[in-house]
């Protein structure tokens, strides 16, 4: 058998928080919510072309709480314009948020790969 040479290298402690840091690091929960959103926000836009297409003289009828009452075509749809616009909003912000994690693990990778290199692993 060839005789492997192993480096020792040290683990300052900036470089242990760096490594505490990157495990820490997640944007999994980031990317079910995203999923999530994306369905509401694909309901909400449904259900306007749902409405949109009924073309009801009296109104639409919307579940409040546990009852159905009448109400204007108009003003189901501003409500839920206002749902599609809140969910795109939110949307957008946890896409910057998993951008940020991403950026802030790309940076990590490269610190701990420049110190330690094939020493330590820091993929899934």
């Amino acid at each position: 058998m060839a005789d492997v040479e192993q480096k020792d290298i040290e683990v300052a402690r900036d470089d242990q928080e760096r490594i505490n840091k990157f495990s820490r690091l997640t944007y999994d929960e980031l990317d079910e919510e995203i999923t999530t959103m994306k369905s509401e926000v694909q309901n909400y836009k449904d259900a306007v072309e749902e409405i949109e297409g009924c073309m009801e003289e009296n109104g639409v009828m919307m579940k409040v709480g546990e009852a159905y009452t009448l109400v204007e075509e108009d003003t189901v749809l501003e409500k839920l314009q206002k749902l599609v616009e809140d969910s795109e909003a939110s949307l957008s912000q946890k896409s910057d948020e998993i951008e940020k994690v991403k950026g802030d693990l790309d940076a990590l990778k490269k610190v701990l790969y420049a110190k330690f290199g094939t020493s330590i692993n820091l993929e899934k």
